[in-house]
């Protein structure tokens, strides 16, 4: 064809198809193998799809969920689902499963996902008898590579730290200044009395540029960061968020000495590019509830759990609060609220809608799309199903030019 059509033309076709034509057409010719794999080339196939995806609004949101045969509930599989963000929010794909691939001592590490950004995935890798929980790789399941992450140096390790409970939050994003992708990672013990001027905490900082980890110095982590709590930080205009609380110290009559715990919320953001934390103030109304963040477009959204009251059912499940404009704190603004038994959020949709777990009293779950406007709903997923991630999901064809790439075939299952 490249005696027909100048190259450069060639190559404003190829940008414009999806990824697995391009994946098939690497092998034509040696010469569209080398273009397609460059670097330059798979960046700006991503930024193509991405500009596609907004001027036609096909946008896609990747869905997790662990399933639980009856007859063998000791049998779990991990499904990755990807749903097009929408109203009817009907299926666009099932991804191919990676996670057999990996074995050690003939059993199957226990691997979560805690982030995804530009079509890759990160996992985790959690002992289920220590609980200790590590980044283990970068999957791009478009194009089936993955990338193995080296283990984090370990830290925390002295023996007067022996006796505590090791914390991990993990998060993932993408830093446009460098084009490099990074893993936070914050290790945290839950010591309560030592070093009472800040909480015990480490911060290590993963490249996939560099291949390797680095420890950040303790003087630019904030003296209140801790990790451990149950939601995983959010990806929101280069930086990484987290829900904290602000160090206080109190007086314990019975051991007679002072100890550190939590004070009022505030939100804590670590950004990518220049690895420096920061944070965002939230309503004075909000600093003393129990609250969660999630991502919202382009900025953040609040929820504030409600617990169920059996003199005041009406008055349960969440209210939803959101930044109006990123990183204005005097932009918060009150949405609604969302009146159920227990509901977990998991995610917003484009449109406005809200993707959920609700529970009810007796601790039957189902997974719905809930329009917060008509507050009509739509039920999806299996009793079977335990959902657990949603986020937005573009396909690319980042870690096609990764050295450390390995490349895997697996059946969905």
């Amino acid at each position: 064809m490249s005696d027909f059509f100048p190259e450069e033309i060639i190559e404003k076709i190829l940008l414009r198809l999806p990824v697995k034509s391009l994946i098939k057409f690497t092998a034509v010719c040696k010469s569209w193998l080398s273009l397609i794999k460059t670097s330059t080339f798979v960046q700006s196939h991503l930024c193509t799809t991405i500009d596609s995806n907004n001027q036609n609004d096909a946008h896609l949101l990747l869905l997790l969920s662990a399933y639980s045969y009856p007859a063998k509930e000791s049998v779990s599989y991990e499904h990755h689902w990807l749903r097009w963000d929408s109203p009817e929010f009907g299926e666009y794909s099932k991804l191919s499963n990676p996670f057999p691939f990996f074995t050690y001592k003939n059993k199957r590490p226990d691997l979560r996902v805690f982030g995804t950004c530009n079509g890759l995935v990160c996992l985790e890798s959690c002992d289920p008898y220590t609980r200790d929980c590590s980044p283990a790789l970068i999957w791009n399941p478009s194009i089936r590579k993955i990338v193995m992450l080296p283990t984090p140096p370990a830290c925390l390790t002295s023996y007067k730290y022996h006796n505590y409970r090791k914390y991990t939050s993990h998060g993932f994003g993408y830093d446009s200044h460098s084009n490099d992708y990074k893993v936070l990672r914050v290790v945290s013990v839950s010591d309560d009395h030592s070093d009472l001027s800040r909480f015990t905490t480490v911060v290590q900082v993963y490249s996939l540029a560099r291949g390797s980890w680095k420890r950040l110095h303790a003087s630019v982590v904030p003296v209140d960061l801790q990790a451990g709590g149950s939601e995983r930080p959010d990806f929101v205009n280069g930086c990484l968020h987290m829900l904290e609380v602000r160090l206080s110290v109190y007086y314990d009559d019975d051991h007679q000495e002072h100890r550190k715990c939590g004070g009022d919320s505030f939100i804590a953001y670590f950004n990518l590019a220049t690895e420096v934390f920061g944070e965002i103030m939230i309503p004075e109304a909000l600093r003393k509830d129990e609250c969660s963040i999630s991502r919202y477009g382009e900025s953040l959204a609040l929820i504030k759990d409600k617990s169920y009251n059996l003199d005041d059912p009406a008055n349960c499940g969440c209210d939803i609060w959101v930044m109006k404009e990123y990183g204005v704190a005097e932009s918060w603004t009150f949405l609604y609220n969302i009146v159920m038994f227990q509901a977990t959020i998991f995610g917003f949709k484009r449109c406005g809608e809200v993707v959920l777990e609700e529970m009810d009293s007796l601790e039957q779950t189902r997974m719905l799309s809930l329009d917060p406007k008509s507050r009509q709903v739509k039920v999806f997923g299996t009793e079977d199903s335990t959902y657990y991630f949603m986020d937005s999901f573009v396909e690319s064809m980042v870690l096609l030019d990764h050295a450390e790439a390995i490349s895997y075939q697996s059946e969905i299952k």
